[in-house]
């Protein structure tokens, strides 16, 4: 587990994710594969992170929005929009190595 011990920061990673719902008129939603869930969008924010040479992500954070945007007689549609955000962080390199190869060196002379 990333707890930001010993990884550099390489900066904010965001991801934005929405779909439409339909509900019937007895407000049941119909079942879709294209709604969007919090952890979709969170694996998806690691996936970004990583394609970009990360490590990793900390401090992440979402938003999960469900808004109206057309009612009827016959169905209601919603637009779901889920975003997720966070720190994308490297591990650390270790410089400590060069320093004790530089100290040999100078010992072979």
């Amino acid at each position: 587990m990333l707890n930001g011990g010993g990884m550099t920061r390489m900066g904010p990673v965001q991801v934005r994710l929405s779909g439409v719902v339909k509900v019937d008129e007895d407000d049941k939603e119909t079942p879709s594969v294209n709604t969007p869930t919090v952890a979709e969008a969170t694996a998806l924010l690691n996936r970004a992170a990583r394609v970009n040479g990360a490590d990793g992500v900390i401090s992440v954070g979402s938003d999960y929005r469900r808004i109206t945007i057309g009612r009827g007689p016959l169905s209601t549609q919603a637009l779901v929009a889920v975003q997720a955000w966070g720190t994308a962080v490297k591990e650390a390199e270790v410089v400590e190595e060069k320093a004790e190869a530089a100290d040999d060196e100078a010992d072979a002379a």
